[in-house]
């Protein structure tokens, strides 16, 4: 995948305090656990397909059937199953968090690392 995106986060808590908050977060958001070990989680599933392309879509369908198959294979193809992985590390301060998923994901991802708290109050979640 060459839309990759990898973010790290340091935590002060312990790494398999992080792995169970992940596995809670991301299964509430439709998300499914794919794998799982002591040092990392990965989790499959969907991103949301915004309006302007179901829209799109349906009007593709509703005046020309080649344009709307045509869409639907994009929109398939971009919005199908992704996955985010969550992996840890072992620091001096508490875990290292880092985490590679797609740019669709990034909202969510980003909702993930809020919730954690930081290793110290100055740092924000770094979202390359």
């Amino acid at each position: 995948m060459t839309d990759t995106i990898t973010a790290h986060h340091k935590t002060n808590l312990d790494g398999k305090e992080v792995i169970v908050k992940a596995i809670h977060f991301f299964t509430s958001e439709r998300w499914r656990l794919q794998s799982q070990s002591e040092s990392n989680a990965v989790f499959v599933g969907k991103t949301p397909i915004p309006w302007g392309f179901l829209v799109l879509e349906v009007m593709g369908f509703f005046f020309f059937i080649i344009p709307g198959i045509i869409l639907y294979i994009l929109v398939a193809k971009k919005f199908g199953f992704q996955n985010i992985v969550v992996s840890i590390a072992p620091i001096n301060e508490g875990t290292d968090v880092s985490m590679t998923f797609s740019k669709s994901a990034k909202k969510l991802v980003q909702q993930f690392l809020i919730t954690l708290p930081s290793a110290s109050s100055l740092q924000n979640p770094d979202l390359n």
